[in-house]
């Protein structure tokens, strides 16, 4: 469809309609209603739109309405002044812990043009620097202690190779999203390469959480990464994969320490589908916070 803004007609993404109105908690089926409703007018404007939205969701639990206004509040003043910070949603977590997953969510809801995954930049500088040079690069985190560690030496040597792989990684990938926020686009960032805290200092935009699956989801979602995520790099063995989880488990316990030190929200997944609700309120108070901030 498309819609008049600034006296201009032009084909508008009503997915970022429906991914602000799940943002809000609003289910699959009332999204599909209004959006349904709002195809079937020819000519309209972005503000009858949002007006028409308004008024079916009065119909709604009141904190679907708060939370939808709220969302457009903060878009209206960042288009208005260029103090207010776009929003840098940062998913951290060990292998195996749903990050990638919720972060694929979150792209639509959040309509969000800017997505840096940790794993993509380390296969960037594979093409970089060579296996002689950064053996911690060519392999899992979990497997790096086996080619180079850093940090306090009385640290595990499977958190000393996490360290060491952190260290090459975690700096292009922080300047990437400063360069982001600082261009004033929205983003998400997600990977175990972010150390909690590491990416909150860039600016009051940034909400990091660590997405922290109980120990027994979490090995059965490590166990069965190789069938349900296809990687050849993934051993099909069982004895294997049962040792590299508990170096994986070592990582995410020093993540958890990390973030409960520096103040980084936890969530907890149970679920896809509560972890993703959880992360919605964070985001929807993280806006509120801005709005009070630079009203």
């Amino acid at each position: 469809m498309k819609v008049r803004i600034q006296g201009q007609e032009i084909p508008y993404p009503l997915n970022t309609v429906s991914g602000r109105l799940k943002l809000c908690g609003l289910s699959d089926t009332a999204t599909y209603q209004i959006l349904n409703d709002i195809k079937q007018t020819k000519q309209i404007s972005e503000e009858e739109i949002f007006k028409y939205i308004k008024d079916a969701l009065s119909r709604e639990p009141k904190i679907i309405l708060r939370s939808f206004e709220l969302i457009n509040n903060y878009e209206q003043l960042r288009g208005t002044s260029n103090t207010v910070p776009p929003l840098i949603l940062a998913l951290e977590g060990a292998s195996a812990t749903g990050k990638s997953m919720l972060a694929i969510d979150f792209v639509h809801y959040l309509s969000i043009t800017r997505f840096i995954s940790t794993d993509t930049v380390r296969q960037v500088l594979r093409g970089i620097y060579t296996k002689e040079d950064y053996p911690e690069l060519y392999c899992h985190t979990y497997q790096a202690y086996t080619r180079r560690q850093a940090g306090d030496k009385d640290l595990d040597p499977v958190l000393r190779g996490y360290i060491a792989q952190c260290e090459v990684i975690s700096p292009p990938v922080i300047e990437m999203v400063n360069r982001i926020y600082l261009e004033g686009a929205s983003a998400i960032v997600e990977g175990v390469h972010l150390e909690p805290n590491s990416i909150n200092p860039i600016g009051s935009g940034v909400l990091e959480i660590l997405v922290n699956p109980d120990r027994n989801t979490h090995k059965s979602m490590f166990l069965t990464k190789y069938i349900a995520g296809k990687l050849r790099t993934v051993s099909k063995d069982a004895s294997i994969r049962e040792e590299e989880f508990l170096s994986t488990r070592k990582i995410q316990e020093y993540m958890i320490s990390k973030a409960m030190k520096n103040g980084v929200a936890i969530i907890d997944l149970e679920s896809y589908e509560n972890a993703s609700s959880l992360i919605s309120t964070l985001i929807i108070n993280k806006v509120e916070q801005i709005i009070k901030e630079h009203q």
